[in-house]
């Protein structure tokens, strides 16, 4: 018997994939939660399988992620390492997604929200057919897992139901460009934790928790110039004609020393041509956001504006280091007081 494993959710707001449900087929209500259920999308090669159903739920399978350790899973922090690892890919894949719906569809449909534990969903599969599957019970994934059954409609006719008549359809080619961002984005271990902070930065900014947002993307801004600071020392560092290193290990560690704080590090990366000069300014204003929350912030209030900054700055800097870009859906979704 062939067993496996994926790792669900579905995003906040419900929708049709690919294709959506004809209500006007009199036969509909007998195969609805077959239609429901079913995959509209597939795609695997060896590092990760992806399988998305009509009724929006996403399916991931990380193939490193899957493999039996069970000895190694014996201690509590090491399946919570593991939890973090596959959330960081979930939350990578529904920003691409986000994105893509932007530019495909020219649409933001998607509430961006941070996927944690409390929303995922496991599948396991047997011979090729799912058997079996946990409910979120914590989490609105809870309610349209339900609403794949019939008997969970009641009172209106189905079509008119509000976890039905508001779906949105996301295309097949959004979907598909989701799935090849995410291919790049696998293939540069490490991209796909940056990727999450930025989901969750996003996330902090929509629901007006600026000071959080700018902080994440300004750790994402940081760790970024501080590699490309890293890429310069070890570019520089060469044999001299008396067999020394240019750059030993004494000096490397003093030029990653708190004597090289990310202000000076980003001056000198604008001076060398390795930061544009509008970025380095965008990222020295950020710098000062950070610093007044830390320092400040008692005298600072921080604005939407200043989250966009923050978010867009890391952008720029993430997408010169990788080449992989995404558009981030900055509208608000709030209800009013």
């Amino acid at each position: 018997m062939r067993i496996g494993q994926f790792t669900g959710f579905y995003p906040s707001r419900p929708f049709w994939a690919v294709s959506n449900i004809d209500f006007t087929d009199p036969r509909i209500l007998e195969n609805f939660s077959k239609l429901m259920e079913e995959e509209v999308f597939q795609y695997s090669d060896e590092v990760f399988s992806i399988k998305i159903c009509r009724d929006g739920m996403i399916m991931l399978r990380m193939e490193a992620l899957e493999q039996d350790d069970s000895e190694a899973r014996k201690l509590p922090e090491d399946t919570v390492r593991k939890w973090g690892e596959y959330l960081d890919y979930l939350n990578a894949f529904y920003l691409l997604l986000d994105s893509s719906v932007i530019n495909v569809m020219n649409v933001s449909y998607f509430n961006l929200h941070e996927i944690t534990t409390r929303d995922v969903i496991r599948v396991r599969y047997e011979n090729g057919k799912v058997a079996g599957y946990n409910v979120a019970i914590e989490s609105v994934a809870s309610t349209f897992q339900m609403g794949r059954s019939r008997s969970s409609y009641a009172g209106i006719p189905i079509q008119y139901d509000s976890r039905i008549s508001m779906r949105y359809l996301i295309s097949l080619e959004a979907i598909s460009g989701a799935v090849d961002s995410f291919r790049l984005v696998v293939s540069k271990p490490g991209v796909e934790k940056v990727l999450a902070s930025f989901t969750k930065s996003i996330a902090e900014y929509k629901v007006g928790n600026y000071e959080t947002s700018i902080i994440l993307a300004w750790f994402i801004s940081e760790q970024i110039i501080s590699d490309i600071w890293n890429g310069q020392i070890a570019s520089l560092s060469k044999p001299l004609y008396n067999g020394q290193q240019r750059i030993n290990r004494d000096r490397r560690d003093y030029l990653k020393s708190r004597d090289f704080p990310v202000g000076v590090v980003s001056n000198m990366l604008e001076l060398w041509d390795l930061l544009p000069f509008d970025l380095f300014k965008d990222v020295d204003t950020v710098r000062g956001f950070r610093n007044k929350i830390v320092h400040e912030a008692s005298k600072y209030t921080s604005t939407a504006k200043d989250a966009q900054l923050a978010i867009e700055t890391a952008r720029k800097l993430f997408m010169r280091s990788n080449n992989i870009d995404f558009q981030p859906s900055l509208g608000f979704y709030v209800i009013g007081l």
